[in-house]
């Protein structure tokens, strides 16, 4: 681990930063979407994670630093690729999903890094809290993927191969 002032405050900053990420990544996802249930269900992780990144700003700020207010860029980029893939593609669950399930494995790697520094015990049960609930979204997307995706045709066995007609062996 390792256990630098600004080890932990680089940490911390990217947790924020991806949070917002995600904020408005899975905003863009629920624009993307026509089916109800995984609309809201965007909705809902998109506000999960603002008031995840609000949480940790606020206990920042309690440690008496100021903390950084990233705006989530990349998630408005990531946000109107989805847009854009939703309607390239007809709204299609699947393909929302698999952009979607790519962003929260970002989420899933900037956690774990940020819980190998040594964190305020202030922070660490609020990272660690938080992460779980991230690993659980990625994994519901997950599943959710898995199960949208497009079923292959059965394959059909080849035909035997042919076998040459026997001549008859005169004796």
């Amino acid at each position: 681990m390792t256990g630098t002032l600004q080890d932990y405050a680089a940490a911390v900053t990217n947790v924020i930063a991806i949070c917002r990420d995600a904020e408005q990544g899975f905003r863009g996802a629920a624009d993307a979407v026509t089916d109800p249930m995984l609309k809201e269900l965007f909705e809902q992780y998109s506000e999960q994670r603002g008031r995840f990144a609000l949480e940790l700003q606020t206990a920042v700020k309690a440690l008496g630093f100021d903390p950084t207010h990233p705006s989530g860029a990349g998630g408005v980029v990531h946000g109107a690729w989805m847009a854009l893939k939703g309607v390239l593609t007809g709204h299609k669950p699947h393909a929302i999903l698999v952009e979607t399930e790519r962003g929260e494995d970002w989420s899933v790697k900037t956690y774990r890094e940020a819980l190998t520094t040594t964190l305020p015990i202030e922070l660490r049960p609020i990272i660690e809290q938080q992460y779980e609930q991230v690993q659980q979204a990625h994994n519901r997307i997950k599943t959710l993927r898995d199960a949208s995706a497009p079923k292959e045709p059965p394959q059909t066995p080849p035909p035997p191969p042919s076998t040459p007609p026997q001549t008859p062996v005169a004796s």
